[in-house]
């Protein structure tokens, strides 16, 4: 499906929602009419964080009107700010943004569109609409790291060089800097130290699927060979390929966890709202230490009989919590269980005839030792395939993602919050119903998340919810403006950089150019 498709599918579906009356997070269940004037964005409640740059406002009306009279009201106070517009959509100034922002801290604003010119929507609908919005106190305080890619994800790997890694700032209006773009080479997963010091990245290095970079972030950061490393290594006599599947570093960045001896199942498919099937079904968990260069198997997440994958380190470093299910009784013909060498297990998998479960686990890390791993009340045993845990930065909540199956890329995939020792989970406010809320990041103050989302269409945005002191969550606001148009965002992180850190990401050519052939992930 080409990029010109995907487009006109996004802007189909956001039409048809306006049409119908129904927005994302909104449901009217009534017997009037649908209104004809409808704010699309930002989303009734939405809290922006206090260094947010000024918003685009936008709106949607279906008659003829051709002006609109924008206002924001704050209760109480004097000076509304109010303008005329001749198109559907407004961006306040930064002094009017900044005025706005300090009147509505913990205090409820409200955003207003008036129809200048009722007569040309045919007499139908609503002359006026609005929403009400504030601004947290709390900012955000550190920039987004994430990846930019063509959709369906087949034709993203058949089309490497067009894949980008971007930097974005939310308290600026300066469209985020590209780091890292025209690789030949498949680079992945990444994950940062807690000081943002070390960055750790899948990047395949030719025929070695399992290659690691392992670098320091400065103005630049650099990978050569001296960076590298590779899951490989670890039992090489076994002559069994090796991913490296989904790692995580710690955050005094000494130890890095991930999943090895891997199987996936890996379908490619042209829907660019949910374009892969990509999920391990044989794994185990190995630490491998940069201080002394040696792997261990991660006791406690090595047992064969499961698949023990998507590890992510607690704050302090002193638990990993994974994703574990039985391996299924499925043949093993390698590293990938394939459409064109399996299609009836893909397909059973695929519309849902086939199920895998995870449930998360947690295990003491004891500097690589591992030990008794558990399962975390409230993500285990529930019927559900539970994935991609997140600690917050103060140790006190774990969020992760909810489907019917599988992991990861899954349209159901919705973020639950719990105490990071288990406990009752809680679906969050912030997801869009079955638009594939997942691959999310804590602020390092811990106030604020940031995840991936089709809530307006086929290619992914990026959301931002503020977090309480009590697990709490918004109705998000989506970073408009860092993707470009004809592009998804994935893997968006939080990293915890200082001022004029990660200007780029310089590859040596050998690696940048050595052309893999992995699945992506």
């Amino acid at each position: 499906m080409t990029r010109t498709v995907a487009l006109r599918r996004s802007a189909d579906y956001l039409l048809a929602a306006i049409a119908s009356g129904i927005l994302a997070f909104l449901t009217r269940v009534d017997a009037e009419p649908p209104p004809t004037l409808v704010i699309t964005s930002p989303l009734e409640g939405a809290v922006f964080p206090r260094d947010f740059a000024p918003p685009v406002f936008r709106w949607e009306d279906v008659g003829r009107a051709t002006r609109w009279r924008v206002r924001i009201e704050v209760p109480a106070e004097k000076g509304t700010v109010a303008e005329d517009r001749s198109a559907r959509d407004w961006r306040p100034s930064t002094a009017e943004w900044e005025r706005i922002k300090a009147l509505s801290v913990d205090r409820r604003a409200t955003f207003i569109v008036t129809r200048l010119s009722p007569q040309e929507a045919d007499g139908a609908g609503e002359s006026t609409a609005s929403i009400s919005f504030r601004t947290s106190p709390d900012p955000v305080g550190a920039p987004v790291f994430y990846r930019e890619v063509p959709l369906p994800v087949g034709f993203s790997m058949d089309n490497k060089t067009l894949i980008t890694w971007k930097v974005g700032d939310v308290s600026s209006s300066e469209r985020p800097r590209t780091v890292l773009s025209r690789m030949r080479t498949c680079a992945n997963c990444h994950s940062f130290t807690a000081d943002g010091k070390t960055l750790a990245m899948d990047i395949d290095f030719g025929a070695d699927k399992g290659a690691f970079a392992i670098a320091d972030v400065g103005r630049d950061v650099t990978i050569g060979r001296d960076q590298l490393m590779t899951w490989n290594d670890y039992r090489r006599e076994d002559g069994q390929v090796t991913l490296g599947l989904l790692p995580s570093i710690s955050p005094n960045g000494r130890h890095v966890v991930s999943t090895v001896k891997e199987t996936i199942v890996l379908s490619f498919m042209p829907d660019p709202y949910c374009s892969q099937l990509f999920f391990p079904v044989r794994g185990i968990l190995v630490s491998f230490d940069r201080a002394g260069g040696g792997f261990r198997p991660l006791a406690g997440a090595d047992d064969p009989a499961y698949v023990q994958t998507n590890a992510s380190f607690s704050s302090d470093g002193r638990w990993v919590v994974f994703a574990r299910a039985a391996v299924p009784d499925i043949p093993h013909p390698g590293l990938a269980i394939e459409e064109g060498l399996s299609p009836q297990v893909v397909a059973e998998y695929a519309d849902g005839r086939r199920k895998i479960l995870y449930d998360l686990y947690r295990v003491p890390f004891n500097e690589g030792r591992g030990g008794r791993a558990e399962p975390l009340p409230g993500a285990s045993n529930n019927g559900q395939s539970n994935f991609f845990a997140r600690f917050s930065p103060d140790g006190r909540w774990i969020v992760f993602c909810r489907a019917g199956s599988m992991m990861l890329n899954r349209p159901d995939s919705a973020l639950y919050i719990m105490p990071a020792g288990g406990g009752g989970a809680r679906r969050m406010r912030c997801n869009a119903p079955g638009r594939m809320n997942s691959w999310h990041s804590f602020s390092p103050n811990g106030r604020w998340l940031v995840y991936a989302s089709k809530a307006s269409g086929p290619m992914t945005q990026m959301w931002l919810t503020h977090i309480d002191g009590n697990g709490n969550d918004t109705p998000p606001v989506m970073l408009d403006g860092f993707v470009s148009a004809d592009r998804a965002a994935n893997l968006p992180e939080f990293v915890n950089l200082r001022p004029g850190q990660l200007q780029s990401i310089v590859i040596a050519r050998e690696i940048r150019d050595s052309a893999s052939k992995a699945p992506a992930r």
